[in-house]
């Protein structure tokens, strides 16, 4: 039988978690959905406050909304980017190892941390000491 649409048989379909010890799967048609879950569950946080001040990290541009909400009432701004988390995730479609990858993400955030005289507040490369990380991460055994 051929398939009258191009989507009949997508639903069937997923796409996986690169990360072994996860087993999460996603819709093939949203792969925004695996690179949010691979920045809030697996790889080092990827945002900051751009507030001198302000310490907060986070994985989701949602997050730090609420954040600037709850912490700078009045301030509108952008969050600060460490990394570029596709840039990562285009590593492990390429064939980098995970734990390869990942220690790629936690390079950048040094060498972001240094840029920006932030050594260390950001000791703690990954940011999840404070939030246990969901599942494991490099970041564990540093």
């Amino acid at each position: 039988m051929t398939p009258t649409s191009p989507n009949v048989g997508l639903l069937d379909e997923r796409l996986h978690c690169p990360w072994p010890e996860c087993g999460t799967t996603f819709s093939i048609g949203r792969p925004q959905d695996c690179e949010r879950h691979a920045g809030s569950q697996h790889l080092p946080y990827q945002f900051f406050c751009p507030i001198p001040s302000c310490l907060w990290r986070g994985g989701r541009k949602d997050e730090f909304t609420a954040h600037l909400k709850k912490c700078h009432p009045g301030i509108t701004c952008e969050p600060g980017v460490i990394y570029n988390i596709k840039m990562i995730l285009d590593f492990i479609k390429d064939g980098v190892p995970v734990r390869t990858a990942e220690q790629y993400a936690l390079d950048f955030v040094a060498e972001r941390a240094l840029e920006l005289g932030k050594e260390e507040e950001w000791e703690d490369r990954c940011g999840r000491r404070e939030k246990m990380a969901p599942s494991p991460c490099l970041c564990d055994e540093i």
